[in-house]
């Protein structure tokens, strides 16, 4: 029998390829803030909460909270409004926004703003974060100090590993790094609030 604690809500999510350089969760992920993206187009696919979209140009991506249209329709391909946003990775800049297999599901002229709206777990930090490796073994520490390929300075954890970490001073001081240069570790962070 297996026997799950409750973590919390999981909001905010971070995929982290670290290669050689020691990498940190990301702020913007430890302390939950959603943000505004507003679009002055839309293709005929409509774009709904969960949806991840991501920048033609920059690649950034993010997930989709809330959408509020102010003109236009999907259907008719000229909605045009506000995306409400979380977990964006990158930059948007004046481009095409895509869903999926998409390719112009939405235009935007620039980059996100920070929401001053209220919403649930507005500033929160995350009460747990729960770290898994999907690929290739990784050298973490969350102590406040740097993992080390070379002197093996770290704890490894091994592709199809996870830790959970549920002090939010040992989720602002976690570090990754691959655990052989260049061996292409990959690690998922889902943060619950």
């Amino acid at each position: 029998m297996y026997i799950f604690d409750y973590l919390g809500e999981p909001r905010t999510h971070q995929k982290i390829v670290p290669g050689n350089t020691i990498t940190a969760i990301g702020t913007e992920f430890i302390e939950y803030t959603e943000r505004e993206l507003v679009f002055t187009s839309g293709g005929v696919t409509e774009i709904v909460p969960g949806d991840w979209i991501v920048g033609a140009t920059s690649s950034a991506k993010a997930e989709i909270v809330k959408v509020v249209l102010t003109s236009g329709t999907w259907g008719a391909g000229t909605a045009a409004g506000t995306f409400t946003i979380k977990n964006q990775h990158g930059t948007f800049q004046s481009e095409n926004l895509k869903v999926a297999a998409g390719t112009n599901d939405a235009t935007i002229a620039a980059n996100s703003t920070v929401s001053k709206a209220d919403y649930a777990n507005k500033g929160q930090h995350a009460k747990a974060a729960l770290i898994s490796v999907i690929a290739n073994t990784a050298l973490v520490a969350f102590d406040g100090g740097k993992p080390d390929q070379t002197a093996l300075v770290g704890h490894s954890l091994p592709a199809n590993s996870s830790l959970t970490l549920t002090d939010i001073n040992a989720i602002k001081a976690f570090r990754c790094v691959d655990y052989t240069a260049a061996s292409a570790s990959t690690l998922n962070i889902t943060l619950y609030f």
